[in-house]
């Protein structure tokens, strides 16, 4: 149901000025419902007067009324009546209880009812004018305090140009919306900027919030899941909001079905730091004294950061999760499915590892990460299956329906890079040159290039949001856990290099083939170029540089040099300074 007319009803009361003001910029919309051949004169004290006409499929609206040019009726009221009018009132009760006067054709005044059916879309695409203004400080009335029942936040919109309002939420009060308002150094304030025209793109429907933030067209600092449920409460009050209420209907259902899907308590030790992997900025000192943990050490690491996938509360998650329209929704469970299957995926192919390691330490440490791997599949499925609500009942049908939707990149990394070095390492355990190709492909490439990076990248969106907490908890555990298992492939390319430097010319050729494959798993599906794109906030430049650069002093440290990044990378790289999200 569009509440326009409603919300314009309960305006004419407080604020007949703001709602008669409503109703005029609407009037180019109005134009276009108007059953033609019809022009008619508006003249609304202290706001002005319009010609509005219509006439064989055309329709506009012109400042300064009809002068001398022949119209069917000339309307004149106040902004109350007005208001009234545009909240149901009929023209013609208004005209008996003279508040308002029509010259010429009454019955034709009747026409005018429909003007407070008309959507803020409507008005945009129509090309007129919607005064942000008026928009905000109409928020009260189009959103039913109701509405706002166990929410309390604050967002500061601010349109170039335009001005800028703190629109403060408060668990069942009505909405309050200060004009003019500015941050003053607060915390916790969701902070939205954009431009005049994408503000009026979304009006019109001809960009989605989702496009926009892609596009970073729309900017936001701060907590996310209030600017998207705002979003929604707004396009509920113009009746576009059933399909994403149904949604949210049938997801909540499968969340409650599926609640404790793996069993379900706060865990991990917590002391992350960079794990012994050299590559990690917390790491430093190991890069310049070249000291590696031992296999003995990182093992032991794994015993005492054990963590439970099973305890992690995704509460907070839920929530955020069904406030969140379905189009960004689904980007979500495509960027996170790559991780998804992914993990899966390098659990069933680490096998072959254990069983070929060259020293019982190696086989120890190989069999705490499968364990790991497993650990990681398990907390992306709980997420998948309790929060996402990805269709299947069971593990291997959901990784099956995400599988399908990844892109040949995916496909070539996983398939024909990992899949098939393991089935090589599989039917050959004792060929050691092979088994370092392996631990290249793995740890060097796999995780240190593409999970570490893709990691940092999500995690680092969702911290500065405030989105999905129990997910970032536990994505966190598993950037702890990766940070481990890269120390170890490093450790061990280290060492096989020093006893045979020939090996390293395998390392080598194996980066050099399989790093730009890599790289093209992080083009979003939306990318119109692999050079050129942004995700999750952050340019294609910024997100090869961090790539690139962990991947360098990583290999730097086991002893090799890696070609430029213009022959790794599919785009140019930002400097450190230029990307600090990520650096």
């Amino acid at each position: 149901m569009n509440r326009t007319r409603e919300a314009i009803r309960r305006m004419a009361a407080d604020d007949p000025e703001l709602a008669a003001a409503l109703v005029v910029q609407s009037l180019p919309a109005a134009a276009k419902n108007l059953d033609g051949p019809l022009a008619y004169e508006l003249n609304v004290e202290g706001l002005g007067s319009w010609l509005v006409w219509s006439r064989d499929g055309d329709s506009g609206v012109e400042d300064g009324g009809a002068g001398e040019r022949p119209v069917d009726f000339r309307l004149g009221t106040d902004p109350a009546s007005l208001a009234a009018m545009a909240g149901g009132d009929s023209p013609l009760r208004l005209v008996l209880g003279r508040r308002v006067r029509i010259r010429g054709k009454r019955r034709k005044a009747l026409k005018l009812r429909s003007v407070g059916d008309v959507g803020l879309d409507q008005v945009a695409k129509a090309g007129g004018r919607v005064d942000p203004d008026l928009l905000y400080r109409a928020l009260p009335y189009l959103v039913p305090a109701e509405w706002t029942r166990g929410h309390t936040f604050r967002i500061l919109q601010e349109i170039a140009g335009e001005g800028s309002w703190l629109i403060e939420v408060r668990d069942g009060a009505p909405i309050t919306v200060t004009p003019g308002a500015s941050l003053n150094g607060e915390q916790g304030i969701s902070h939205v900027k954009l431009s005049a025209d994408t503000f009026r793109a979304l009006l019109a429907r001809e960009l989605s919030p989702p496009q926009a933030m892609q596009r970073q067209l729309t900017w936001v600092d701060g907590p996310v899941a209030p600017v998207s449920l705002l979003g929604r409460w707004m396009e509920r009050s113009q009746g576009r909001d059933d399909e994403e209420l149904e949604r949210e209907k049938d997801q909540r259902e499968v969340q409650e079905r599926r609640a404790g899907s793996w069993v379900a308590s706060t865990n991990g030790d917590g002391s992350r730091g960079g794990q012994g992997d050299p590559g990690h900025a917390a790491e430093a000192a190991r890069r310049k004294g070249g000291e590696l943990m031992s296999y003995q050490q990182l093992y032991a690491l794994w015993e005492k950061q054990n963590w439970r996938a099973h305890e992690l509360d995704f509460s907070v998650d839920k929530e955020q999760w069904l406030v969140t329209p379905r189009e960004a929704q689904l980007d979500t469970q495509w960027s996170l499915g790559s991780f998804y299957v992914g993990e899966e995926r390098v659990a069933a192919d680490l096998a072959p590892f254990v069983l070929a390691a060259p020293s019982g330490e190696i086989e120890a440490f190989l069999a705490t990460q499968l364990v790991d791997e497993v650990r990681h599949a398990v907390f992306f499925d709980r997420f998948g299956a309790e929060v996402m609500c990805i269709g299947a009942d069971d593990m291997r049908s959901r990784l099956k329906e995400l599988e399908d939707t990844m892109l040949e990149p995916w496909h070539d990394v996983f398939d024909d890079g990992l899949r098939d070095i393991a089935q090589r390492i599989a039917a050959r355990p004792d060929d050691f040159p092979l088994f370092v190709e392996g631990i290249t492909t793995y740890h060097m490439i796999i995780e240190g290039v593409l999970a570490m990076t893709g990691q940092r990248l999500i995690l680092k969106y969702m911290e500065d949001h405030d989105l999905y907490p129990g997910f970032q908890k536990g994505f966190g555990l598993v950037e702890q856990d990766e940070h481990r298992h890269i120390a170890f492939g490093v450790k061990f390319l280290k060492d096989a290099v020093a006893q045979d430097p020939d090996l390293g010319k395998i390392v080598q050729r194996r980066v050099e083939e399989l790093v730009p494959k890599a790289m093209h798993v992080f083009v979003p599906h939306y990318a119109e170029s692999a050079r050129e794109f942004t995700s999750y906030s952050n340019t294609s430049g910024e997100i090869y540089g961090y790539a690139y650069r962990a991947l360098k002093r990583r290999m730097g440290v086991v002893g090799l040099e890696i070609p430029p990044a213009e022959d790794l990378m599919p785009g140019p790289i930002a400097e450190v300074d230029e990307a600090p999200a990520l650096a």
